[in-house]
Parts: C-alpha cells; sequence; structure tokens
C-alpha cells in the first residue's frame, strides 16, 4: 500500500556542507529543529602548515584549500595500486600495533608514504575507546538516551574522542544505535532504545562530541541490523515504508544534524540485498535521500563482491579478501566497474581525511606516517563523566517511600545493612566490542555505601548464590540492596527476558527475609520482575561503567535525584511485545529470514495502537520529588507542510527536593486512505532542572521531518495535510492535551 500524494508537501534533506562549527547545546535548549542544527557542520582546523617545497611535491598537503579540493588533486595523482591500496584496511578484534611506536587499533589503512597519505587508524567505540589498552569505561550507551538529555550524550562522545585522541586514533565505530525492535537483541544495551527520533537525536549530538575533539565518527549499524542470531546471513524482510520510516529514520536524523564522517555497513541482508553490497542501501537511499557525504566501512566482515565499491562501499574490513588487487582489476578488466568509480569511493574517504586534519600534521621519517602525540589517558577525566552519564540516565523504576536511604530508617538509626550480589563489588558490563577495560579500579557500591553509613553500621554481604544464608542475614537488618545482574553480549540474542533462576531466587530470599528491599538492576535493556510487588524498591542502572559504586549509592542516597526515564518498554511477559513469533525474530527458515510484519508499530507504538499494557511504558521513570507539565500549547493553529510547529509545555516541581524532569510530546499523525498512523509517536522532548516549587515553560520546535510518513509511489517523505494532534507528559501512557495542528 502507498500513501497518497495529492496536496502533500515531498522533500529530502538539504545537501551536505564541508565546514563550520557546531555550536554548544544545553539541557534546556530548544534543539529539536533539524534544520537550525543542519548547517553547523564540524571542520578541524589545521594544526601544521606544510612547507612551499612539500606543498610544491605535494600540492594536496595546501591547508588553505577545501578538503574537496585537495581530495581531488590527490585522487588523479594516484596510480592503481595506490587506489586500491585505499579501498581496504587491516585489523585484530582485540588490538595491534602494525609499527612499533605506533598507534593500537583495531581497524588500519596502511600510509603511502611517497604520497604522504598518512594511516587511517581504527578502533571500537560505542561506550569507549576499545584497542586492547585501558580507556574510560563509560556506562552501558543505552544510558544516554535514558538520561533524555542532549548535552549528556555530547559529553560522552566528547570523552571517547579525548581517550582516542591521546592514544593516536583517528576514527571511532561508533555511535552504534540500531533500533530496538526485539527485547531480546543481544546488543540492545549499546543502542539508544526503541524511538527513531529520540535515538537518531541522541547519536547526533554523540557524534558532535566525538567529532569536535577531532575525532571521525562512524554511525553503525547501517540498516535494520536488529538480532545476533544468524546476523551475517540473516534476511531482514519489510516494506518500504517500515524500513524507510522507522529504521532508515534514526541515520538520517544524525546525519542531518551532525554530518558524520563515516557510517559502517551493517551484516544482514535488506529485503534480499546485503547490506554492504546494495546499491539502492549506499547509493540511492543513505548518498542519495539522507545525503550523507562521508565514507562507508564494512562491519568485520561483511562485504560480499568487488563490485560493492561500484554499489557504495568504500572500505572492506578487516582486510582485502574482495578488493584485493588481483579482483579489483579483474572487475575493471571485466567492465563491470570503471576506475572512475574507484576513484569516486576513493575520493569520498580522502575528503574527511582533509576535513579532519590528518595531512595537517608533521611526517616521521622513522615511521613512515604522520606525527602522533601518543599519551596516557586522563582517568580522572573520563571518570568524572562516567559518574555523571549512570546519575542522569540510572532510571528508578519503584519507591514504595523506602528511598532515599540514610543513616537513619523509619525513624531509627541504622545498625546493620544487607548487601547480596557480586554486581554491588563489581559491576556488570555488555560483552563484545563494547568491552572497555579501564584504567582505574571499578569502584565498589559497597565500599560508598560504607563511607556514607560510617563505622558504627555493619555491612554484611551474601552472594547471590545462597539464598538461604540471605533471608537469614536478612532477616537482621535494617534495609537490603540486592544487586540484581543479568548478562547482554555481542553475539547471541537473549533467549526470554527473565534474570537466571538463582538470580530471581536471591531477591525472593531477601524480600521473605525482610520486606525493606530495594533492587538494584545491573543489565542491558528490558527484563522481566516477578518479585517486583515484594520488595519496595528497584533502581535501573543499566552497566555502570567503572563509577558504577559512587554514582549508584549516590543515586539511593539522595545525593543525586534520578532522573533517568526508559527509551525502551519494559513488557509485562515474555511474548507482550512486537515481533513475537518466531518468523518475525529471530526468523523464519531457522533465523536466517527475519519478517518484520509488524512494520511500523514497533516498540511503544505497538503498546499504545493495540491497547497493551506493559510493565513499564516508554518514557517512563520516578524522582524523589514531583513534578507537573501542562498541555502542550501551539504558537500557530496550522502552517504549511514545509514549516515547523512551535510547542510549549509548563513543568513545575510541586514537590520538596530539586530534580530534572524530561517532558515528552507526542503526535498523533492523519491517517490517509486506511494507511495506519501510531496513536503516538515521540516529536519533542527536553529536560531541565528545577527547584521545589520552581516552574518553567519549554519551547521545542518540530521538524517536518518528524511530521512526515514515506511515500512509495514518490519514494519520498512527504508530510500530509489534515489534522496533527499533540499531548504531552511524562511518559508515553501518562499524557494529557489535545492541540490541533492543521497542515494545510
Amino acid at each position: 500500500m502507498t500513501l497518497a500524494s495529492t496536496g502533500a508537501l515531498l522533500f529530502s534533506a538539504q545537501p551536505a556542507l564541508a565546514s563550520g562549527t557546531i555550536p554548544e547545546s544545553s539541557p534546556s535548549s530548544p534543539a529539536n529543529s533539524l534544520a537550525e542544527t543542519y548547517s553547523n557542520t564540524y571542520i578541524q582546523a589545521p594544526t601544521y602548515q606544510a612547507s612551499a617545497e612539500e606543498i610544491k611535491k605535494w600540492p594536496w598537503l595546501d591547508s588553505s584549500l577545501t578538503p574537496e579540493a585537495r581530495a581531488e588533486l590527490l585522487v588523479n595523482a594516484m596510480n592503481e595500486d595506490q587506489l586500491i591500496h585505499m579501498l581496504h584496511g587491516y585489523s585484530s578484534l582485540t588490538g595491534i600495533r602494525l609499527k612499533p611506536g605506533g598507534p593500537p587499533s583495531i581497524g588500519y589503512i596502511r600510509p603511502i608514504p611517497e604520497l604522504r597519505v598518512p594511516a587511517l587508524v581504527m578502533s571500537d567505540g560505542p561506550s569507549g575507546l576499545r584497542n586492547g589498552e585501558p580507556a574510560t569505561a563509560l556506562p552501558a550507551p543505552i544510558t544516554q538516551a535514558a538520561s533524555f538529555n542532549r548535552e549528556l550524550a555530547q559529553e560522552y562522545g566528547k570523552t571517547i574522542a579525548q581517550d582516542s585522541a591521546d592514544r593516536g586514533q583517528d576514527l571511532i565505530f561508533g555511535p552504534g544505535f540500531n533500533l530496538a525492535r526485539n527485547p531480546q537483541a543481544g546488543r540492545t544495551f549499546e543502542y539508544f532504545g526503541e524511538d527513531p527520533f529520540l535515538s537518531g537525536t541522541i547519536a547526533a549530538h554523540n557524534v558532535r562530541g566525538l567529532q569536535s575533539a577531532g575525532i571521525m565518527a562512524t554511525l553503525k549499524h547501517y540498516v535494520a541490523n536488529n538480532q545476533e542470531t544468524n546476523r551475517t546471513q540473516n534476511n531482514s524482510q519489510m516494506d518500504q515504508r517500515t524500513l524507510h520510516e522507522i529504521y532508515e529514520m534514526p541515520f538520517r536524523y544524525a546525519i542531518r544534524e551532525s554530518q558524520p564522517a563515516a557510517v559502517m555497513c551493517a551484516y544482514n541482508k535488506i529485503n534480499g540485498d546485503t547490506a554492504c553490497g546494495s546499491k539502492k542501501t549506499l547509493v540511492d537511499d543513505l548518498r542519495g535521500l539522507h545525503k550523507f557525504g562521508g565514507f562507508v566501512v564494512t562491519d568485520y566482515p561483511a562485504a560480499w563482491s568487488p563490485l560493492d565499491i561500484k554499489n557504495g562501499l568504500n572500505v572492506e574490513l578487516p582486510g582485502g579478501f574482495w578488493t584485493s588487487k588481483a579482483k579489483i582489476k579483474r572487475a575493471v578488466a571485466k567492465g563491470q566497474m570503471t576506475w572512475d568509480e574507484i576513484r569516486g569511493r576513493v575520493r569520498e574517504t580522502l575528503t574527511q581525511m582533509f576535513r579532519f586534519g590528518l595531512f595537517d600534521h608533521p611526517w616521521d621519517e622513522k615511521l613512515n606516517d604522520r606525527q602522533r602525540d601518543i599519551k596516557p589517558v586522563d582517568a580522572e577525566r573520563g571518570n568524572q563523566v562516567a559518574q555523571r552519564a549512570v546519575e542522569e540516565g540510572a532510571v528508578l523504576l519503584k519507591n514504595d517511600g523506602i528511598l532515599p536511604l540514610g543513616k537513619t530508617f523509619e525513624g531509627k538509626p541504622v545498625k546493620r545493612v544487607l548487601v547480596v550480589g557480586s554486581g554491588a563489588k563489581k559491576p556488570m558490563s555488555g560483552g563484545g566490542s563494547s568491552n572497555v577495560t579501564s584504567p582505574v579500579s571499578s569502584d565498589s557500591a559497597i565500599d560508598a555505601l560504607a563511607k556514607r553509613l560510617g563505622k558504627d553500621v555493619q555491612i554484611d554481604y551474601k552472594s547471590q548464590w545462597d539464598p538461604v544464608g540471605i533471608k537469614k542475614a536478612a532477616a537482621k537488618a535494617d534495609y537490603v540492596l540486592v544487586f540484581a545482574t543479568q548478562i547482554s553480549t555481542e553475539l547471541i540474542d537473549r533467549p526470554n527476558l527473565d534474570f537466571l533462576p538463582h538470580m530471581n531466587n536471591a531477591v525472593k530470599a531477601a524480600a521473605a527475609g525482610n520486606p525493606n528491599t530495594v533492587v538494584v538492576v545491573q543489565a542491558g535493556g528490558p527484563v522481566l520482575m516477578p518479585w517486583l510487588n515484594d520488595v519496595r524498591g528497584v533502581l535501573d542502572v543499566f552497566y555502570p561503567g567503572q563509577a558504577a559504586g559512587e554514582a549508584t549509592v549516590r543515586l539511593l542516597t539522595g545525593e543525586v535525584n534520578p532522573s533517568g526515564r526508559l527509551p525502551q518498554t519494559f513488557p509485562a511477559t515474555n511474548s507482550q511485545f512486537p515481533a513475537n513469533t518466531r518468523a518475525q525474530f529471530p526468523g523464519a527458515k531457522l533465523g536466517f529470514e527475519a519478517r518484520y510484519t509488524e512494520g511500523i508499530m514497533m516498540g511503544y507504538r505497538w503498546y499504545t495502537t493495540m491497547g497493551q499494557k506493559p510493565a513499564f511504558p516508554f518514557g517512563y521513570g520516578l524522582s524523589y520529588t514531583t513534578f507537573e507539565v501542562s498541555e502542550p500549547t501551539l504558537a500557530a493553529s496550522s502552517g504549511q507542510a514545509d514549516q515547523p510547529v512551535t510547542v510549549s509545555v509548563q513543568v513545575k516541581n510541586t514537590g520538596e527536593r530539586a530534580g530534572a524532569v524530561a517532558p515528552q510530546v507526542y503526535v498523533k499523525k492523519p491517517s490517509v486512505r486506511g494507511i495506519q498512523t501510531p496513536v503516538r509517536e515521540l516529536v519533542a522532548f527536553d529536560k531541565v532542572t528545577l527547584q521545589p516549587g520552581e516552574s518553567k515553560t519549554l519551547t521545542m520546535k518540530v521538524d517536518p521531518m518528524q511530521l512526515s510518513v514515506w511515500n512509495d509511489s514518490t519514494k519520498q517523505y512527504q508530510v500530509t495535510p489534515g489534522k496533527y494532534r499533540f499531548v504531552s507528559g511524562l511518559n508515553v501512557e501518562d499524557v494529557k492535551g489535545n492541540a490541533t495542528y492543521t497542515v494545510r
């Protein structure tokens, strides 16, 4: 089915720009308009000017020229072998130094000394620099989305970039932000939840942070790479509306707002075509429709043919199997592609290398590469951001009056506390390319708690494997803290949303021994809590990274007021979510064919439209104070399809503590000729800190792109004439208002 285009506006992104600076943003700034931020792209200022003699020999070293002009000069000077050299890299999954004294890397394109082309050094980086050396172990990337704070995501990215710059890196494989189609997906913790707008916005600001420190960012994995089961062979089958309106949309937002240097194409197929070898995916959509101006690298390995280069791929990793000299020259000789097409791909890579100043350094004759100032990372610098990310991203799911904790409990001095679970000593972390080795020892929640309670309070500890001991010790304590952990990792999807039995038994034993039990969840995404009614408090800190102990205890004791919101719905059962059939996830034909028959009804769109009540809805989160959000008001009641909509809400702290709140605005789009639209779609959010009794009016702009739907007849996004109904609230279910806007 397609959408009627009569009277509708059809539009695409603006052309990519080459220079400019990205302004700093703040949690309370009205940064929703893509048009306001699109032109502010980042370019690395030259740090070194080549001599006149060098420029005469290698004219592309002239930093006064544009990156595009410099790339054109260089690519025209390259012979066939040098062009092929730029089509692939070398790598190690754990990180190696290809040259003594050089930087470690996960991916590496060797330099071309005779042309003064420096190496391109690449490493993993969704949750911190990962290349076999110590770097800041930030909390799981999902905490950025849970913070609902653009500025935090930018600081998160900047921290990774600063560590990367210290270690001589050029490019980071991150952020990763495939949508959480199914909560069992193994890499949910690495990504930014289930909403395209939230996910794309957080990714854009993460990229801004990375690139503000001179490190190239890589959006990954393009596109529809939403499971680990058979990920290298899986065929993601979906209609074009679902592909463009849901799964490509986060990338579109991020490209328009931040102009990333690179994109990593995915392992999977999309409607039968390989993601790294599809002209439709990499040329028509990524570069044409979404106006991406950088270069594309493969996942490890995800190339399928030498012709992937012709079809939009720039760099094959981890090696040059399909892009070897023999295979590329054979493809050209057979007329399957041309040297001009190859030059075009190499030019795209070189343009970004010039844009980020890789050529603007003195040359190291000994290493045959540019000079790199390699030094240890600043551990304290990163630790501050790691702690802040936990504190802003942790979500308080339940509080039956027990939190915040202190030296007194229910009017009496605290004498004894029981802590259960190894997560209190060493926090759980996700597995795979996001597993970072910290330069500091992860702090212990037990130590942080002891520091606050003092020597007069006895803190007992029990392993999660000792339910009998837990129950006995719990009966003697004033209150109990159980650290409930669940592992998620790359390569493996979770079989269900349950904690392992011993973990559930530990919580049940604690609650049976003492009803004053609080559970601290360390998990990568949604989990089921069969003991929820038996405990008094639940705080979800996801995977909290190197600053876990201090941040967690600050949240539990009220030194920090929790303000995180769920970026992903928590189902009530193991089957209460879209894509819950075997044919949908992990797929029919033994998991090789994932059928996206739920269409655009993914995540909270499905729950709200189908009338399903989850355990915790999208956008949910409690605080130690209370807030009121007004009905939305619109600056105008109607407008043209190409005009943004200005919406305002008033937020008031009605409690007795200072706290931060993230109001959300949702829209119901008009239906056209029987095409279903969800009951609610997120189109605006902000975050603000308020003192008790304080109120503020927040004004946000909704870009026309956020109101669009995909028209498969015209191959464009369109804003349909009709009535758009806006509501506001603190989560997708707790909303009010009915502000109507008419697109003429």
